[in-house]
């Protein structure tokens, strides 16, 4: 007996297909139809952080080290070298403390709290007055900093201390110390308290809230001695989302970094470093400090500052290299390498020493890499630094014992 639903449309059997028969040759040519479209369809499918590298906005340092040399060679004969953003079109304003403390649009997460509450005397050498954020909005630096009186970043803050003490800083204008990724300020107040200049840039409005008042606790507010910028900072100046999570210390204009549940998006502006040093005239100052915390965004950052890194006045780099992608490690520091900077330490995330018996061989690798163009070997130092999240402390040449 025929099943019903062998029948054709008009009640015959119907004929059933062959093993070898055209079937087989219908699924060779979808068969052959897809692997032809998949490759013209990836880059569709492609997540968008992949290709971040490769973005109009955000490129990498492929051309750094050609175009750092050109500046320093303009540099020498006088000629203007400008940096996106740089040139003029927009004044790039710091932040004016009364106004930012006064502009009820700012979230608070302190409004509702007591301010003398809210501020702690450190215990470091030598001492500030920092205000904190309550602890249902930042447990971490609350728990550390209100109990205990110090950063858990404590090496990071050792490390400070022996940079910031071998600067008079009795001198005019004093050493400037830039440091980019503020978030509450420890690190910009520290230095303060040694006596140095400090230009602090944070893209997070309320961070501000907080460091206005730690200067006003410390009389710091009117001196002119601190300049505060309400900027990230990048390869080119624009606004772009900034992502933050459960750790107000944690936001990244790279989403990935961040644990979906707790990820939030607000609209930010971003500069060029070297658009507010031109600004600012930091290529005629001592530089004794640049500090980079960024959560990944290190490359961009220098990729916007080349003008100001090749200048040879910063003489110490303190930064916190996050980045896992071996290239572009490799390309950050060979152009670090080129613009006359030695890797002097490198510390743990929280500023211990780390591989102290590797030190002495990163800087002959950086060398021989230096030797030939285009060099994509990997080595061993390299491949280490693109898997571990670390501080990085690079001394420029002129400074430096073993010239």
């Amino acid at each position: 007996m025929t099943n019903p639903g062998d029948r054709g449309q008009k009640g015959g059997p119907r004929p059933r297909p062959s093993p070898s028969g055209g079937s087989t040759g219908n699924n060779l040519l979808k068969l052959l139809a897809v692997i032809l479209l998949v490759p013209a369809l990836m880059p569709f499918f492609v997540p968008p952080v992949a290709d971040m590298y490769n973005h109009p906005v955000f490129h990498s340092l492929d051309r750094s080290i050609s175009a750092g040399r050109n500046v320093k060679r303009l540099r020498r004969q006088g000629d203007v070298v400008e940096q996106p953003g740089a040139n003029g079109s927009r004044k790039i304003k710091p932040v004016v403390c009364g106004e930012y403390l006064g502009d009820k649009s700012i979230w608070d997460p302190n409004a509702d709290m007591n301010r003398t509450e809210m501020q702690r005397l450190t215990i470091t050498d030598p001492p500030f007055i920092i205000s904190l954020h309550a602890m249902h909005f930042d447990k971490m630096r609350w728990v550390h900093i209100m109990k205990k009186g110090e950063y858990y970043e404590t090496g990071v803050t050792a490390a400070f201390h022996t940079i910031l003490g071998k600067y008079d800083s009795s001198v005019r204008p004093a050493p400037l110390v830039i440091d980019i990724g503020m978030n509450i300020g420890w690190f910009s107040l520290y230095s303060r308290a040694h006596g140095h200049d400090v230009a602090a840039f944070e893209p997070n409005k309320v961070m501000f809230l907080r460091v206005c008042e730690s200067l006003q606790y410390n009389n710091w507010e009117n001196d002119n001695t601190v300049s505060l910028w309400n900027y990230g900072l990048g390869a080119q100046a624009g606004s772009f989302n900034l992502t933050t999570g459960n750790n107000p210390g944690g936001s990244s204009f790279h989403e990935d970094r961040l644990a979906p549940k707790f990820r939030k998006k607000m609209t930010v502006e971003v500069a060029t470093l070297d658009s507010v040093a031109i600004q600012e005239g930091w290529l005629d100052r001592q530089v004794s400090l640049l500090k980079v915390d960024v959560e990944g965004f290190e490359n961009f950052v220098f990729e916007g500052g080349k003008r100001l890194i090749y200048n040879g006045n910063v003489e110490n780099i303190f930064m916190e290299n996050s980045i896992h992608n071996i290239t572009v490690v490799g390309e950050m520091i060979d152009m670090l390498y080129d613009a006359g900077y030695r890797l002097n330490e490198i510390r743990t995330v929280n500023g211990d020493p780390y591989h102290e018996d590797w030190w002495p061989t990163f800087n002959p690798m950086l060398e021989e890499r230096a030797k030939h163009e285009n060099n994509d070997e990997v080595s061993s130092q390299l491949n280490f630094l693109s898997k571990s999240t670390c501080n990085l402390w690079w001394q420029h040449n002129k400074i430096r014992n073993d010239k």
